[in-house]
């Protein structure tokens, strides 16, 4: 039998050899065409290369087509800007559950049942967040007890369309305005 193969030996292996011109290296480096890191989302739609990260927004796709560039970073889910927006809202939930255990467990039973009710009226959780905190500056105002958890009025970006620090409520009382925070008027209001 013939042994079956290459009829000529392969080129032996060798690693790179450096070039001797020190101007030769980054005029190598910027021709490369990098890719971006995320994608706009028309690229990201048909699937073509993005050059944001290069060019800026538009991306040359975009430019060239008359698209919007958009690059949205929190679409993303293992970029660290998305694990910090979680993070921020898994201490913002945190914070509430236990600002919430702490207007139960301390708070009068007027304040419990109108946050009891509230939560029961289907009420957005700036609403909730409101009566809570409210309803700790009470406690802490007619108990003396020094309750440690801080109040917030603002979610964190993401969680809620408002993101202005001061909670409004419809009939124009807001928790800065009123001396008791505004819980009378929510009270009356539903009354």
């Amino acid at each position: 039998m013939s042994q079956q193969g290459p009829s000529r030996p392969f080129r032996p292996i060798a690693p790179r050899t450096l070039l001797d011109t020190p101007t030769a290296g980054p005029v190598a480096e910027e021709s490369k065409v990098r890719r971006a890191s995320t994608a706009c989302t028309e690229c990201q739609r048909r699937r073509t290369k993005c050059s944001a990260n290069s060019t800026g927004a538009p991306c040359s796709e975009c430019a060239l087509h008359g698209r919007d560039c958009i690059i949205d970073e929190y679409a993303d889910k293992r970029r660290k800007v998305a694990r910090d927006r979680v993070q921020e809202e898994l201490a913002y939930y945190r914070q509430f559950v236990q600002q919430l255990l702490a207007a139960i467990r301390h708070g009068k039973r007027t304040d419990v049942d109108a946050i009891i009710n509230v939560i029961r009226s289907g009420a957005s959780l700036e609403k909730i967040h409101l009566i809570v905190a409210q309803s700790l500056s009470h406690t802490n105002e007619a108990d003396g007890h020094e309750i440690t958890v801080p109040v917030r009025t603002k979610e964190p970006d993401g969680v809620s369309g408002n993101s202005s620090p001061v909670v409004k409520e419809p009939d124009g009382v807001s928790a800065e305005a009123s001396p008791d925070g505004g819980l009378s008027a929510i009270l009356n209001k539903d009354a």
